[in-house]
């Protein structure tokens, strides 16, 4: 069944591998690295995490385009997994995005206790480090509270992307990272 498995979660390494896992699974999928869209932007790149008006519209312009990519995909009966670093407002956006995309939207955050966490990427500007730090006691502090859709997961005892791979297949399954957003599935 094609359908739509957002991934999200604060900057590092174990997102993108997860998603890459899901993929391996399946004979129509694509990833959606959204921060591979993101770097299509070569003239006045702002980082997702940067708190002025120009990042809130790349962010945005990020969203449609990720979504656009997993509509087309859902037309032709292809699964997506769209790997992004997502807070709540931008879930919103996807939420609205997605309307009518004609698949299942299934959400899931993935979180690491601060201790466990995996270090940034290499390849990032280690200046970013304590704006990636403070994104991720943003999705701490929103997954505490409730905001964010679909299931959060704890990945901090995982012992590599395919096991969380296995409890992401198993929260799309059992339906628990299923989104209601308005009118998500039509078929």
């Amino acid at each position: 069944m094609h359908q739509i498995v957002l991934i999200s979660g604060p900057p590092h390494p174990g997102r993108s591998a997860v998603a890459r896992a899901l993929c391996e699974r399946f004979d129509r999928m694509l990833h959606v690295d959204v921060d591979a869209l993101r770097s299509w932007v070569r003239a006045g790149y702002r980082g997702p995490w940067a708190p002025d008006e120009q990042a809130r519209e790349q962010r945005l312009l990020a969203v449609r385009n990720a979504s656009a990519i997993a509509r087309e995909c859902s037309a032709l009966r292809y699964a997506c997994v769209i790997d992004d670093t997502a807070l709540a407002a931008d879930l919103q956006a996807y939420g609205a995005a997605l309307a009518g995309a004609g698949a299942p939207v299934h959400v899931v955050t993935l979180l690491a206790a601060r201790d466990a966490a995996p270090r940034p990427a290499s390849g990032r500007d280690p200046a970013e480090g304590g704006a990636i730090e403070s994104l991720g006691e943003s999705f701490a502090r929103e997954a505490a509270s409730g905001l964010l859709p679909g299931v959060v997961l704890d990945t901090s005892r995982d012992p590599g992307p395919h096991y969380t791979a296995d409890r992401v297949q198993d929260a799309v399954a059992s339906g628990e990272a299923l989104v209601a957003w308005e009118s998500s599935a039509r078929e």
